[in-house]
């Protein structure tokens, strides 16, 4: 151990280049979404008798308290760095893979209510083939993030190792997926809301925000990790990486989908009556 890391933290060989701004802006943030997840869980649950399709609110919340709370101990455990595959490099590994997918879900979870806007006018034929599109795709995304999981467990600790940079590979199209999730299905409900919804421009602006915002922190994770694909290392400043690949890209999602559930109940219970069964999406007013 060198003699600069804390006596008590173990395994450490030295400091970790992040800046500690970054550091308490990540566990703040991460504290304040985990807060945000629980309460508004407990107001969906208290009202579940007011709104319908509960199940996949539940989803969403259940994914984002998973993430949340596995991120602040994991910012803080970017503090310092640890011998390569010492219980703390491995633990911290693993749990950055648990939080990425959980993040994933939760997005994936919260587009599948936007697909119930263009799934409400019968007028979309590939209502089933889209369900069933998004069951298979998350269960490949779990599955394989679940192996690449337990293999942290069991590996060298070497970043340039070849299953870790699959691994790299693997989160980079994960991220790239996202964003062409966000687009393809975004662009299709921009057009129902403007064509069949006349929404006023109010709704559609805020639309347009909160899609643009969740394509754009996929897209800055994926271009962080495609530099370590291409290049084969990080990006030169060790802060521009954790802001790019980790902080905007946590921070964003979660936020913008609390925000607007946030919305969704707020809207639902001043109403004091259920959503109707095509309807189950906080952009239709």
């Amino acid at each position: 151990m060198v003699a600069n890391c804390p006596s008590w933290m173990h395994y450490c060989v030295d400091w970790k280049d992040w800046s500690p701004a970054i550091l308490a802006i990540g566990i703040a943030a991460m504290l304040i979404a985990l807060v945000f997840s629980v309460v508004l869980l407990v107001l969906y649950r208290k009202n579940t008798h007011k709104l319908v399709h509960m199940r996949q609110h539940y989803k969403i919340f259940v994914a984002l308290i998973i993430c949340t709370a596995l991120r602040v101990p994991w910012w803080g455990m970017n503090v310092v760095k640890y011998e390569n595959h010492s219980p703390p490099d491995v633990a911290q590994q693993m749990i950055n893979r648990i939080c990425l997918l959980t993040l994933y879900l939760s997005q994936s979870f919260y587009v599948q209510t936007w697909l119930r806007v263009i799934i409400a006018l019968r007028q979309y034929r590939g209502e089933n083939g889209l369900k069933w599109l998004f069951i298979i795709m998350d269960s490949v995304v779990s599955v394989l993030m679940g192996v690449e999981i337990v293999y942290r467990g069991f590996d060298s600790g070497q970043d340039d190792s070849q299953i870790y940079n699959i691994g790299v590979e693997f989160l980079a199209c994960c991220s790239l997926l996202t964003c062409v999730v966000y687009v393809a299905i975004g662009s299709s409900l921009l057009y129902k809301l403007r064509t069949y919804f006349r929404c006023n421009s109010k709704t559609i602006m805020g639309f347009v925000i909160i899609s643009s915002l969740l394509s754009i922190s996929a897209l800055s994770r994926f271009i962080c990790l495609f530099q370590v694909i291409i290049f084969g290392k990080h990006i030169n400043s060790a802060n521009i990486f954790a802001s790019f690949c980790y902080l905007l890209p946590d921070m964003i999602p979660c936020f913008s989908i609390l925000v607007m559930q946030s919305m969704t109940y707020v809207a639902e219970y001043k109403k004091r009556v259920p959503l109707s069964n095509n309807s189950d999406d906080q952009y239709v007013q």
